[in-house]
């Protein structure tokens, strides 16, 4: 039996917490034969250690519109706010922006961080989450946001949902991504500024737990692939030891329920 195409809207807070998320799974779905659209809030302007904010927003839709590429996706959208303060942003504001491409795209399955999800840190991402669980949640209902509709859109209902969770909070789907682990890491190597952001974080927090100087001495940012590759294999392999596979990703899915009277 031919499976039906879906569209799907990966919806992130940042450039590269999809491809750290949720990169094997997006490029998975791409591979069966579904359509991918990657919509980004921010413009990642305070994500680094070295760079201006200036750089920053250069560089933020090449390397996502790379990334993207690596996985498949069809398109790659930029709202362009400012990294750290989607939380002031007005929510139905925020609902509306990602309601208008949903529908825009006739997006059925969205891809997201949990809104839901304890223990998040990030203010952007709980901001975004809880903006996308809304947006996903009312963009059937032709009330909200008619200036959409009167652009030409139409409602559009979404039936699944994937929410992602740095606490792999509510776990009930594992994908696995054996096969498509190494496209998940050259899209994150797409994101240089992130990539090199990451390593200086973790020595960072390295050096202020006391560290010796001398077991950091061989690592260098700006050759980040070994220790990104390392890092994602260690991660997705715990999740695939859970799972049964070499590597997979973690997910709180949901999709609509319908009533018994519908099933067959």
């Amino acid at each position: 039996m031919e499976t039906q195409k879906k569209v799907i809207l990966s919806v992130a807070a940042h450039g590269d917490d999809a491809e750290f998320m949720t990169g094997g799974t997006l490029a998975k779905l791409v591979d069966e034969g579904h359509e991918l659209y990657m919509l980004i809030a921010t413009d990642n302007d305070r994500g680094s250690h070295r760079l201006s904010a200036r750089e920053l927003k250069a560089v933020a839709r090449p390397e996502a519109e790379a990334a993207g590429k690596v996985l498949g996706a069809k398109g790659v959208f930029l709202l362009g706010y400012r990294d750290g303060d989607l939380c002031d942003v007005p929510q139905s504001i925020l609902r509306g922006q990602i309601m208008y491409h949903i529908r825009k795209l006739h997006a059925g399955v969205i891809f997201c961080w949990d809104p839901f999800a304890p223990f998040e840190n990030h203010p952007d991402h709980r901001a975004l989450a809880l903006a996308t669980s809304d947006a996903s949640s009312f963009s059937a209902l032709p009330l909200f946001h008619p200036e959409h509709l009167a652009e030409g859109l139409q409602p559009q209902r979404v039936t699944e949902w994937y929410w992602y969770s740095k606490a792999h909070w509510e776990t009930n789907k594992q994908v696995d991504v054996s096969l498509t682990i190494e496209r998940k890491i050259r899209a994150l190597y797409a994101y240089n500024c992130q990539m090199v952001l990451t390593i200086d974080d973790l020595l960072g927090e390295a050096r202020a737990m006391g560290v010796e100087e001398s077991r950091l001495a061989g690592i260098d940012a700006n050759h980040f692939e070994p220790l990104i590759d390392l890092g994602v294999r260690a991660n997705d392999a715990k999740a695939g030891s859970e799972a049964g596979c070499d590597y997979a990703e973690s997910f709180r899915y949901q999709t609509i329920e319908l009533p018994e009277i519908f099933e067959s």
